[in-house]
């Protein structure tokens, strides 16, 4: 079990011992989610989901979190003015980066 895993351990352990304990006066609340309110719904075939699936668990986030964060990042590069290929470096990027810690954790 690698350090980190025994640390969320640790502390769900602790959350749970004392889940009746008050909320702290200095913890902070929030819902960062909260003020997207509108679903949009996008149709996508099954070797597109399964491949937007392969990518976000390799990621180690869920996927309707992986598709909105590409398509906040084009929104932003469209109102920034980024040129296509621009665009495509970036992507080309990322998915250079993802390789990359696909194959570090394929090697640990």
């Amino acid at each position: 079990m690698s350090d980190t895993a025994k640390i969320i351990e640790a502390e769900t352990e602790a959350s749970e011992d004392n889940r009746d304990a008050p909320i702290p006066e200095s913890a902070k609340i929030t819902r960062p989610n909260r003020s997207r309110s509108t679903v949009y719904s996008i149709r996508l075939n099954p070797d597109e989901v399964a491949a937007l699936q392969a990518i976000s668990d390799a990621a180690g986030v869920p996927g309707s979190t992986l598709a909105r964060s590409w398509i906040v990042e084009r929104i932003q590069e469209e109102q920034a003015g980024v040129s296509d290929a621009e665009a495509e470096l970036r992507a080309a990027q990322r998915h250079l980066a993802h390789l990359q810690r696909h194959f570090r954790q394929q090697a640990s």
